[in-house]
């Protein structure tokens, strides 16, 4: 087995996970471009090896882009998220990024059982107006309306929460989505 042979099956043993055709299409690419680096001859096999690095790195960075590409497309807020991770540079905008994800899909949940807890215990959750509190406005889940307030949506919170977290749903996978992109885009400008 040739040294550039012995690469790449370190590095198909490493993108082990992906579908075959992706890996096929990978290792075809790499024998090409090690090839090229290695000149005509192949005496500079072990430059070209170099230079394309640790074959467990560079698997790890055609994974993380599948996750990324994969996620684009995704209607899934788990692959989602994958891909939002892959799509930080650091641990810290990772745990952020997880965040703040996480963050949006509490209230689309919040927003969900409003509507059912609407639907199996009417009088002790809405939207309550208090023009006399310091805020006026207030969410109650919990029967704890505040004195003197009155209900503003009533059996309308059914169908306005649960549309109200199909939108945040939507927009927060958006976004995600065009953090990806962004990312993938100047991370391709760049190696340019």
């Amino acid at each position: 087995m040739t040294k550039i042979e012995s690469y790449l099956a370190r590095v198909r043993t490493a993108l082990r996970g992906l579908p075959e055709r992706e890996i096929d299409d990978i290792l075809r690419e790499l024998r090409s471009h090690a090839g090229e680096l290695a000149g005509p001859d192949g005496t500079n096999v072990d430059a070209a090896l170099q230079s394309l690095g640790d074959p467990v790195d560079l698997a790890n960075t055609y994974r993380a882009e599948n996750t990324m590409v994969r996620a684009e497309c995704a209607g899934s807020p788990l692959v989602i998220l994958q891909g939002l991770r892959h799509a930080t540079r650091t641990r810290a905008g990772r745990v952020l990024a997880t965040a703040l994800y996480a963050f949006g899909y509490i209230n689309v949940l919040s927003l969900w059982t409003a509507a059912l807890d609407k639907l199996f215990a009417p009088a002790q959750s809405g939207l309550w107006y208090a023009p006399d509190n310091a805020w006026p406005l207030r969410w109650v889940t919990d029967g704890k309306a505040p004195v003197g307030a009155r209900e503003l949506l009533g059996w309308w919170l059914i169908p306005v929460a649960i549309v109200a977290g199909f939108v945040l749903r939507y927009l927060i996978d958006q976004a995600a989505k065009w953090w990806i992109r962004r990312y993938r885009r100047t991370k391709s400008l760049q190696a340019v």
